[in-house]
């Protein structure tokens, strides 16, 4: 400030005023201005800055622990948070910890992007408590990798979820996680054949039991049955529903006529096989589905609108992946053949839509993690189970209940399952306790499934060709399918081991009875 006479004298030459008390007043003025500024900083840093002791956590890495809360399967310290799983202790893990990079990366909690929320998981020091059962894991690869072994082309997966929570138990495939050497992934016959077949080699990163775009997954075959049986209840039908039924049914469905379904013109002509005495007769819900009478089924069907089976499958679990079934459910009124399982699903989808119907009708989605907690050990909200009310509980018991006469156990109404015997009919034995599902295998032999549910568990397990099969060059071996059904039941049976004997609850007569 520039010295002078008037009033912007500066401090320091007012200061130097003669008069009393003057240099006393001045200091102490100025000793007020140094104070309010200093408060004025202070005040404002309180609003900035972090107190002292209290500064910023350092940055570091989330981890991933078994569904004990001990067992560590993977520490996010990479640029990649995939490239973690591929260093997992146990190689199997690696299935589970890729579907939980997934599913993080979808979770709004912990970022509005994908970029934002794997930086998170990069180094956030997230506590991250998955849903996985290391001794269930074990038994299942395990019992997987003896039926088809780790070497063979075809693949066979296994999920186990829980039902009203969603948590995934188990994810088993004959596959090392690993990625596949590029001369593997062309396991396919040379020149004009069908496309290659990535899967043939041992090693594997893709998503082989969840499913996802790329992977779309496999036919499951009879297990489909399922929803137009619960659409039909839902739509008031009864359990003991009776249809007339035929060898070979001339439906309404119009497709190719030079099609082998086809017969009279184009018309869709399904033929019922397997045991001779349900290959034609009065059949009800119970023993059509028991004993996979296709007939009575695409009938079934044709009386309450594929559309409706359709839509209940979605509402289940069921996630149309692939391009042509996507096409096909948008219009869905023409696609006879849907109840015969002929779209592509995922072992963990078909596991988690019989889950829904155990859960009395609530359906939940597939969660790898159970509890996730911050840097701070603050439990993060939002990222539990999402489960919603999709079917009336009792119309998914009426559905249990049909689906307790494929797997040898009994209805809640006495003998509705039919004489004979059916390909799943030991599982009861082998579960050691009340059971539900059902088991298929393409006629072509390209694919089987199995899929069991119990109040508190549900596993199901599928086996895929490859592409060429497709052309009746090679197929499913003889035996294989009965062996599969064998160890999914056992995984059933070891999942639910250590919990108490649960029984379904049985549906209304008003529901099962006309």
């Amino acid at each position: 400030m520039v010295a002078g006479d008037g009033p912007n004298v500066s401090i320091i030459e007012s200061a130097h005023q003669d008069r009393p008390g003057g240099r006393r007043t001045v200091l102490l003025a100025a000793v007020l201005v140094v104070a309010a500024v200093v408060g004025v900083v202070v005040w404002r840093s309180r609003d900035t800055d972090p107190p002292k002791g209290t500064a910023a956590p350092a940055a570091r890495a989330s981890e991933l622990f078994a569904a004990d809360g001990t067992t560590l399967i993977a520490r996010f310290d990479t640029e990649d948070p995939r490239e973690s799983c591929l260093r997992v202790p146990v190689n199997d893990w690696g299935f589970i910890c890729d579907s939980v990079v997934t599913w993080w990366q979808g979770q709004e909690a912990f970022g509005t992007e994908k970029a934002e929320r794997t930086g998170r998981l990069r180094q956030g020091g997230y506590r991250i408590v998955g849903s996985l059962d290391p001794k269930l894991q074990a038994a299942a690869k395990q019992r997987v990798d003896t039926v088809v072994p780790v070497a063979d082309p075809n693949v066979f997966s296994v999920a186990s979820i829980e039902p009203g929570t969603g948590l995934i138990r188990a994810m088993a495939v004959n596959r090392n996680f690993r990625r596949a050497a590029a001369a593997a992934s062309t396991g396919v016959p040379s020149g004009d054949g069908p496309p290659a077949w990535p899967y043939t080699g041992p090693d594997a990163t893709d998503s082989l039991v969840a499913g996802d775009e790329n992977m779309p997954g496999t036919q499951a075959g009879a297990p489909f049955m399922m929803f137009t049986l619960a659409a039909a209840l839902e739509g008031g039908l009864t359990l003991d529903h009776a249809i007339d039924t035929k060898k070979v049914y001339q439906s309404k469905f119009r497709i190719d006529p030079q099609s082998p379904a086809a017969c009279n013109g184009g018309y869709y002509c399904p033929t019922n096989a397997g045991d001779k005495a349900y290959q034609s007769g009065r059949r009800t819900m119970w023993d059509a589905f028991g004993h996979t009478v296709v007939t009575y089924f695409v009938e079934l069907e044709e009386r309450i609108g594929v559309e409706k089976a359709v839509a209940l499958a979605q509402r289940l679990g069921i996630t149309f992946r692939a391009k042509e079934d996507q096409m096909l459910g948008k219009n869905s009124a023409t696609w006879g053949a849907f109840t015969l399982g002929v779209s592509a699903t995922s072992t963990l989808d078909l596991a988690n839509a019989y889950a829904t119907l155990a859960a009395d009708g609530t359906h939940c989605d597939p969660l790898p993690a159970a509890k996730v907690t911050d840097a701070t050990g603050a439990q993060v909200p939002g990222v539990g189970p999402n489960c919603e009310s999709v079917l009336r509980p009792e119309v998914a018991r009426a559905a249990i209940d049909a689906a307790r006469c494929p797997v040898g156990d009994t209805s809640a109404f006495g003998d509705r399952c039919g004489a004979g015997a059916v390909p799943a009919t030991t599982v009861r034995a082998t579960v050691g306790r009340p059971v539900a599902g059902q088991s298929g295998v393409m006629d072509s032999r390209r694919a089987c499934s199995v899929v069991i549910t119990g109040p508190q568990l549900a596993t199901a397990g599928m086996i895929a060709t490859a592409p060429w099969a497709r052309t009746g060059q090679a197929g499913i071996p003889a035996g294989v399918p009965e062996a599969a059904i064998g160890a999914v039941a056992a995984v059933q049976h070891d999942g639910l081991a250590p919990l108490p004997v649960r029984d379904f609850t049985a549906p209304p007569r008003e529901v099962a009875l006309a």
